[in-house]
């Protein structure tokens, strides 16, 4: 995992940056992509790797997939 939630220094503002919900995150097909995806952010130094969807980086970019109005 990118981000150790049990970390002292983890902050709570870094819940909705989780790969889950950045718009380059691939969720992988089958029972696996259940909890792990592809980052597709070429700018990301995890592009192109298998992350667990509540990894996170600096380069997220919210998908608006999870907002109510969708």
């Amino acid at each position: 995992m990118n981000r150790d939630v049990s970390a002292a220094d983890y902050k709570d503002e870094w819940w909705p940056q989780q790969c889950l919900h950045c718009k380059f995150y691939i969720a992988l097909s089958g029972e696996l992509g259940s909890d792990f995806g592809v980052c597709a952010n070429a700018v990301a130094v995890f592009d192109g790797q298998v992350r667990f969807e509540h990894d996170g980086c600096d380069h997220h970019e919210r998908s608006n997939m999870w907002d109510e109005d969708n």
